[in-house]
């Protein structure tokens, strides 16, 4: 071997040792970790508990009209896309006891899904979160957090639900989540125009 190919073959070997050595520690623990999805309930016992007692629970589906999709979005600050919204609502003696609305927002990288319990007069009255996707940010399934939605209102100032540090994220989006429920099952069902 010439003393050229030798420098060659060092050179390649000093890059890759290089290489090796640096661009793994150029990745954060979390992007290294394996998604855990947290599932803490099914929709079905989501619905049990969000209407012990009911005799039924109906689908009630509410196509959004762009006056709709503007108003919820006014309320709840927010851009509203989507066209269709699929409430359901406890049933007892044929008379709804209350509604609940399913939904997913993104935390950091991954979506929380969600159960927001509504009363007939439109306060909140339980969230419960399904699934939890995120590798931090799990604590805002806690009640000590969680109890901070009930009784709240579309007029609520949602500013004022206290955060969890290493949360914000979540947070932020448990924070969408009800407000956007709470504003559309106003808009859909108080405002007298369904």
């Amino acid at each position: 071997m010439t003393t050229r190919s030798l420098k060659y073959i060092l050179a390649f070997g000093v890059i890759a040792f290089v290489l090796g050595l640096f661009v793994p520690l150029s990745f954060s623990q979390e992007e290294e970790k394996v998604l855990e999805v947290q599932v803490f309930l099914t929709k079905k016992q989501a619905l049990e508990i969000a209407f012990p007692g009911a005799d039924k629970v109906k689908r009630v589906k509410k196509w959004l009209t762009d006056e709709q999709k503007e108003s919820i979005g006014e309320i709840c600050f927010q851009k509203i896309e989507a066209n269709r919204m699929s409430f359901y609502a406890g049933m007892r003696d044929g008379v709804p006891i209350g509604y609940a609305l399913f939904g997913h927002q993104l935390g950091k990288s991954y979506p929380i899904s969600y159960m927001v319990v509504l009363n007939l007069d439109g306060t909140v009255r339980d969230v419960e979160i399904l699934v939890y996707r995120e590798p931090r940010g799990w604590e805002v399934r806690y009640s000590c957090f969680m109890d901070q939605f009930t009784g709240t209102t579309p007029d609520t100032d949602f500013r004022n639900i206290n955060t969890i540090t290493g949360a914000t994220l979540s947070v932020n989006a448990m924070v969408k989540g009800v407000s956007r429920a709470s504003a559309a099952y106003k808009v859909l069902f108080l405002s007298g125009n369904p």
